[in-house]
């Protein structure tokens, strides 16, 4: 037979092993989440630096469509004021710090606004930006 302090002891013991298991997996589910939250902010942050980036620039006779990203750029569509896509461009590719001439007449349209959608081999990417 055991003494009335041994089960006190034994009891104690148990709560103390019970609640510090409760306490530690707490804490490394906390850290893993924690752990999780960094590693995506790390992955946004190395696809935001290694993305193409597409602008575009015109001249009175050219589109010019530069790729200053850091990474090979694919254009889906080009579309100008809505309504005129340039299929010459469409499927086209572009390596960092690389350009490709549209030859048009651009000296006459005193608005143009163009719709630029492209890809690279895990994202797509859109932007709308007015030239004039």
């Amino acid at each position: 037979m055991m003494a009335p302090f041994n089960e006190f002891t034994l009891a104690i013991s148990a709560i103390i092993l019970v609640v510090t298991t409760i306490v530690g997996v707490i804490l490394l589910s906390t850290s893993i989440f924690k752990i999780n939250s960094s590693m995506k902010k790390a992955v946004d942050i190395i696809e935001k630096y290694q993305r193409p980036y597409l602008i575009i620039n015109l001249d009175d006779t050219n589109l010019i469509v530069k790729n200053t990203g850091k990474s090979v750029a694919i254009i889906d569509s080009i579309i100008i004021n809505n309504e005129e896509k340039l299929d010459e461009l469409t499927g086209k590719i572009i390596n960092p710090e690389q350009s490709i001439l549209a030859k048009g007449n651009y000296k006459s349209q005193k608005r143009i606004f163009i719709e630029l959608n492209y890809h690279d081999e895990s994202k797509i990417y859109k932007d709308s930006l007015p030239l004039r």
